[in-house]
């Protein structure tokens, strides 16, 4: 058997996950773009003003949960903000996606070796349509997303249900996250998880954390489970 690089060896002793839950959102795919880009129509379009505060709120945060600020902030109704979203998202997804850097590669590796699900603060048909349009669906058995729980991340609903579903308790199962709110609710479930942040954004408390998918040790741990 392969020995784990020694910063994995540190971080899980010899522990390996019966199962990966990925975060999609800019882990996997550079959505995060295609979300500002809608965000940022809707925000002067309804003419709202967002205080700096504001940006540590939606990063990572539900459609809803844009929709109730963004109305705050412009004396618009929820539900008018929510459609104007839901419309703007669709159109800028519609111009394609990017697959972010070594994501597909680990997600093969990763796949080989456990069953992967995907846990997102998207709705579900979003998810399903971003994952299929960036390529990477095909990897995947399980899918949860803000409305296939109770409550969505930071809450660990999400993470819970996904282990449930891929028919393993959460302390045998690995989440990756590169939001603050996706990591919360991965630990709250009682799951190990490996945080990599976007550039620029804070490092969230996880047992390990790497700058990359790219980075080629990871792959080397999967190869070891």
């Amino acid at each position: 058997m392969s020995t784990a690089p020694d910063r994995f060896a540190r971080a899980f002793g010899d522990w390996t996950p019966r199962a990966v839950v990925f975060d999609c959102d800019g882990l996997l795919l550079d959505t995060e773009s295609v979300w500002q880009r809608a965000q940022d129509t809707v925000v002067a379009a309804r003419g709202a003003v967002l205080d700096p505060e504001d940006d540590a709120v939606l990063h990572g945060s539900t459609i809803e949960v844009a929709a109730e600020l963004i109305a705050r902030r412009s004396g618009h109704t929820e539900a008018e903000v929510l459609a104007d979203l839901h419309r703007e998202f669709d159109h800028e997804l519609s111009g394609g996606v990017r697959t972010l850097p070594g994501a597909a590669e680990v997600l093969r590796a990763a796949a080989a070796r456990v069953p992967l699900g995907c846990a997102s603060n998207s709705w579900l048909e979003a998810l399903d349509h971003k994952l299929v349009a960036g390529g990477l669906r095909e990897h995947f058995t399980v899918l949860e997303a803000s409305d296939t729980v109770e409550n969505p991340k930071p809450a660990p609903d999400m993470y819970a249900a996904a282990a449930r579903a891929l028919g393993q308790r959460p302390e045998d199962c690995l989440a990756l996250e590169d939001s603050g709110t996706g990591a919360r609710a991965a630990r709250d479930a009682g799951l190990r998880l490996i945080a990599v942040p976007a550039p620029g954004h804070p490092v969230p408390p996880a047992d390990l954390a790497l700058t990359s998918l790219t980075d080629p040790e990871l792959v080397a741990w999967i190869a070891t489970w």
